[in-house]
């Protein structure tokens, strides 16, 4: 990666580099033919990003002691807490105010048959529609991917968003992106993998008459590695490409070999 830095800029400071392999080999170059006054430079070992850009905390993952994510403030989302959930806070106190209502959680006891929305910590998560989620049993923690979700200039979309939700502590967490962006898709748990199948790949606004993309994408997310791969696609007979299904797993937990089934409605 090159990092060119004009001159008239000269006395800025370079975007930060980040590399997760254990090595880095950083070579400065001044094409000036003058000796300059040098420059300086700082590094950190299992940081967070841009030490959450003053608007976090980094904070010890609780299910993966070795990884560390930013708490962000209030207002405050991204990966280094440097993106605001309400450009110019909505011109606060005059023309609006940031309404963040849409990322509570609603919490349903069973035997009380009662609703609540309980207190939680950790980042915060944007609300939306036509995601999938899962439930962990090992890391205690419910997972959510994709969705249909409010952007910034009063603009609807698609996300590859992926939280975390830890139910003993209440803590949500922002994990790393899926990269392809979908909405009405399925997702089922098996051994340790979240396994996402379909969707609606269709990135456009709540108004768009466009036609529908119907999706045969297979992907997995490792929990415990906290990374995603892409599956080869099932070879069937027939088009598998759908949205607005449903997908179960059979055979039990505790089988070597498991099935997926998945049911579908025709739009």
């Amino acid at each position: 990666i090159g990092l060119i830095v004009p001159e008239i800029r000269g006395n800025e400071t370079v975007p930060e580099v980040v590399t997760t392999s254990g090595y880095a080999l950083l070579h400065f170059f001044s094409d000036a033919a003058y000796n300059l006054t040098g420059f300086n430079i700082f590094y950190s070992i299992n940081s967070c990003p841009n030490n959450c850009s003053g608007h976090g905390k980094c904070t010890t993952s609780i299910s993966v002691p070795s990884q560390v994510y930013c708490d962000c403030d209030k207002y405050w989302k991204g990966e280094a807490c440097d993106i605001p959930y309400c450009k110019a806070n909505c011109g606060s106190p005059d023309h609006g105010y940031c309404d963040l209502t849409g990322e509570k959680l609603c919490e349903y006891h069973i035997s009380s048959n009662t609703w609540l929305v309980p207190e939680t910590k950790g980042a915060i998560v944007q609300g939306g529609y036509g995601h999938t989620s899962v439930y962990d049993e090992i890391t205690k923690s419910i997972y959510v991917h994709g969705g249909y979700k409010a952007l910034p200039g009063n603009k609807y979309g698609l996300v590859d968003d992926l939280y975390k939700y830890e139910v003993n502590t209440k803590t949500w967490t922002i994990l790393k992106e899926s990269g392809f962006a979908r909405y009405l898709h399925s997702a089922v748990l098996i051994n340790g993998a979240m396994l996402i199948f379909g969707g609606n790949t269709h990135n456009d606004t709540s108004l768009s008459n466009g036609a529908k993309c119907f999706s045969a994408d297979f992907l997995a997310y490792d929990i415990a590695c906290d990374e995603w791969k892409i599956l080869p696609k099932p070879n069937l007979h027939r088009d598998v490409n759908r949205f607005g299904h449903s997908a179960v797993v059979i055979n039990g937990v505790t089988d070597i070999s498991h099935t997926i089934l998945i049911f579908w409605y025709s739009f």
